[in-house]
Order: structure tokens, then sequence, then C-alpha cells
């Protein structure tokens, strides 16, 4: 399970964790509510193995982060019957009391019922635990099912107390509350497959580079790539939102190759897709970061695209140039960028960069039959670079012209920095761009 709203994420545990959970249960004051007030006396060995063995999909645990940074953990159990038992623990004492965990319950609860099928969730809790029986009761409306006194001992043989609590699905429904608006990143599944064709085609629909009207391709390209040996399939990822797919991202294994051709693999994503009516919200954004960390706790060194040149270095990428790092036919420019995924990843790795044929394999007349598979649509037609060159100076016209750019949406491939490079294109220049690029629809820029 992996939930994100706003600042807050909600992510499978990985291997990686282990060091950092070791640390959590170790500390007695964490601990104490659950009966170990010196600590579980667990090594990270331990979790770590617990972790690749006793982590599927009948009992996850889960780390939470707040503004990029763990602190805290999150946990459920499939005990048959539909039902879940759940457990939380916000281990930053610096982020208690503050609502995180009413909202991540409400998150962590809300998906078990709606993606994972459960009808009935319980837990339970040290009956001295007041703040969290506040919760579970007036905020959450779990009921108590039993209360068990002086019922179990703690690790230093004092005798506790415990509350056992329930909610069921037709309670949590019933219950009038906001909607909670956060994403869900699973991998994709067979009959997501039209879904996400479709999801690929509207967002790649007005991607059209030239005057000559034609068919998007990309969703060609995402059945294709499904097929190819080179694909990650736990890089396949889609988002849901409300029970609704509007996004996707696929990996595919690439390659760097040196002077003595020698391979390094690599990986690179694309299509990025996001539905437009869900377009601005972040979504693709969290779906790339989510993405890099499976990536890494995969043990891939890094990421290189062919991309936007002025969206994915506010994500973190670096032109390949810096890298020494070329296309296969020895070029560099912009758009072309490299993610390390972890300090020193490719030091040294220097070469030509390849990826999967598919990318190039695709031709009109298969993307034309590809595309009868869904319902009809109009044609797009980007807007004539005329548009642009109406309202520059002449000098700034000129330079544009020489480009050999038809329309705004070829030119938008063109970096912000690449543009202020080009002779007389000057500040005003670079405004009255900017100013008929968001006119007219297109992204450009780094604003």
């Amino acid at each position: 399970m992996n939930l994100i709203k706003d600042n807050l994420v909600i992510r499978n545990a990985m291997s990686s964790d282990a060091v950092r959970l070791c640390a959590w249960w170790n500390n007695g004051e964490i601990m104490a509510h659950a009966g170990f007030p010196n600590g579980t006396g667990d090594t990270p060995e331990r979790i770590r193995e617990s972790l690749v063995t006793d982590n599927d999909d009948t009992h996850r645990r889960h780390i939470i982060e707040y503004e990029g940074k763990p602190i805290g953990e999150m946990n459920y159990r499939n005990k048959g019957s539909g039902i879940a038992e759940i457990g939380i623990k916000i281990c930053d004492f610096t982020r208690q009391e503050q609502g995180l965990g009413t909202t991540l319950l409400s998150m962590f609860i809300n998906a078990l019922f709606t993606y994972y099928g459960y009808e009935k969730i319980c837990l339970d809790t040290n009956a001295k635990n007041k703040r969290a029986q506040h919760v579970y009761e007036n905020k959450l409306g779990f009921k108590v099912k039993a209360t068990h006194e002086n019922s179990w001992r703690d690790q230093l043989g004092e005798m506790q107390s415990s509350i056992d609590y329930e909610l069921t699905k037709e309670d949590w429904l019933a219950k009038k509350q906001e909607p909670l608006e956060y994403i869900h990143i699973r991998q994709e599944k067979e009959h997501d497959r039209y879904i996400v064709e479709e999801l690929t085609r509207e967002a790649f629909w007005c991607n059209n580079w030239d005057i000559t009207p034609e068919v998007t391709d990309v969703h060609l390209l995402v059945h294709r790539l499904r097929k190819s040996p080179s694909l990650v399939p736990e890089l396949n990822l889609v988002v849901e939102l409300n029970s609704i797919i509007v996004g996707h991202i696929i990996y595919t294994k690439s390659k760097v190759v040196d002077d003595t051709d020698k391979e390094y693999e690599m990986l690179t994503f694309g299509p990025l897709s996001v539905h437009p009516k869900y377009q601005g919200r972040g979504i693709g954004k969290a779906l790339i970061r989510h993405s890099f960390k499976a990536a890494k706790e995969l043990s891939h060194k890094a990421v290189i695209i062919f991309g936007h040149p002025d969206y994915y270095p506010r994500i973190g990428f670096q032109p390949a140039v810096e890298f020494g790092i070329t296309t296969a036919d020895g070029a560099n420019f912009d758009p072309f960028m490299v993610y390390p995924l972890y300090d020193g990843a490719i030091d040294g790795i220097k070469g030509k960069y390849y990826i999967d044929p598919v990318y190039d394999t695709l031709t009109p007349e298969d993307a034309n039959e590809f595309d009868k598979k869904f319902p009809p649509k109009a044609f797009y037609t980007p807007p004539s670079i005329d548009i642009l060159l109406d309202r520059l100076e002449l000098t700034a016209r000129e330079s544009i012209k020489s480009l050999g750019c038809k329309t705004l949406t070829m030119l938008s491939t063109k970096s912000e920095r690449e543009m202020s490079a080009i002779t007389g294109i000057d500040t005003a220049a670079l405004e009255t761009i900017r100013q008929v690029m968001k006119e007219n629809f297109v992204k450009w820029g780094r604003s």
C-alpha cells in the first residue's frame, strides 16, 4: 500500500528501513504502550529478514513520512473473513498531537475498505492511552468490542489493561466526512491495461508537434513496452484517486556503453501520463518520487530520460552532458537528462546511451490501426508558430524562424536556457514567448 496526501506518505516498508525500525523498536519511550519499556531487543538483520519473508498482501508493514522524513510506522494483518487488524505508531514525538494520526488512519482505513476489499477493521490499545481512544471513538467511529482489565504483563512485569475496537465498512461509509483526496499507487494489473492505454491517449492527444493532424502513438508504445524483455514490472505503476486511475508510469531497462564496449544497466521511464482533468495536482511528481525510491530499493543506479527540459530539472534531473553521457549517435541537448538514484551511483560511467528499440519502431500506420480500439476523437492541431512570430520584434522573430519549429508545441521542447542563449532573444522576447505559450496552454519555461 502506497498512499500520498499533501506532505504525508504511507509507503511499503523496505529492507533499507530496517535500521530505522530497529532504532524505533529499541526505544523504550516509543514502545512503552506496546509493553516494551526497555525496547524489543531486535536487530537490523532480524528486521530486514522479516521485511523480506513476512511482508506480503496478508501482512504489510509501512513507513510514515512527513515532508519527506520518516516519522513512524503502520501495519495491517489479514485476520480472515474480511477482517484486517491495524496498528500505528508516530515515533517522532515532535509530530505527535498535531492531528496527523487521524489523517493517517483515515487514509489507511479508507484504502483497506476501498482498494483491498476488507469489510471490518479491528485494533487494540493500551487502556492508559486516552489520546488514542479519543481518536478511535470520536474521530474515526470505532466501537468498543471488549475491555480486558489487568489481562497482560509488560516487560517490567506490571499488569496492563487493553481495549479492543472494531469498525465496519458500512459504518465507515455512513460516517459524514470530508473527501480525503489521497492518491493510491500500486503496480498495474492486467485488467487495468485498456484503462491505462486510454488514459495515456488522453494525456498525450494534444502533444502533436506538427501542423499535420495525426494520431498519438504513445498509447501504442505502452502496449508494446509491456511485452518487452526490458520492462521492469515492479515499476509499471498506476495512480488511483477516489478509485479512478488517473496516472501511470512505466519503466524499462536501458544501458550506457563506454568506449571499451562495457555495458552499464540503467533505467528509463516513459511515458509518464496524468489524465488532463487531474494535471497540476502534483500527481506526476508524487509518482516519480515514489518510483525512484522503489527503483533504488531494486538496486538500480540511475534514470535517464528524454523529457521536458524545464520541468524535470525541478525534480533533480541534470543534463546528461554533465556526466559524460551522450545519445547513441553522440549528441547532447537539454531534454536528455540523468537522475542518479544515490550519491556516486554513476561515478566514472561515461559513454553512449541506448534504449529499448520499441521506442523507435512505432509507425503512423500502426498507431492509426491501434487507435481503432478506442472511441473516435477529433484530431488536435497545435497552435502555429505564427501566433508567436506576429508578436516578436524583427531580430527575435528571425531567430525563432531559424529554429524550423512549425508549432508552439515543437518550440516548447527548447528549454528556457537554450532560448535565452539565442541571438536576439532578450528578456522582453522571453517574456513574450512565455505569455504566448501560457495563452495557448502549452507548457514551457521554468515558472
